[in-house]
């Protein structure tokens, strides 16, 4: 049985970057409202780490989820690290109806 997640992801910019880093995860977010696997996704920033930002999902399931990611435009990620726009990004995934059996 598949069960619905929720990814969070954290990225940290290049200082002085965090305006442009969050024009480009815009991007991605609104890509990934567009996936029918997507049950809600929002971007998250904190007036006061200009630098720092978080993309929140939730997500059909950890397939559904893997699925997008593989997509051609998620290679934005892979960009913005490799020119140096991101300087930290972590991720990470969890079962969000682990909290409802307790």
């Amino acid at each position: 049985m598949n069960q619905a997640i929720t990814s969070l992801a954290r990225f940290q910019a290049r200082e002085g970057h965090g305006e442009e880093l969050g024009l480009r995860l815009c991007e991605l977010l609104l890509r990934a409202r567009r996936d029918a696997a997507c049950h809600g996704c929002e971007l998250l920033h904190d007036q006061q780490c200009p630098e720092e930002w978080q993309l929140c999902g939730q997500w059909a399931s950890e397939q559904a989820l893997q699925a997008h990611l593989q997509l051609p435009h998620m290679q934005l990620l892979g960009r913005l690290v490799e020119s140096g726009l991101i300087r930290r990004m972590e991720m990470r995934v969890e079962d969000y109806s682990a909290g409802l059996a307790s």
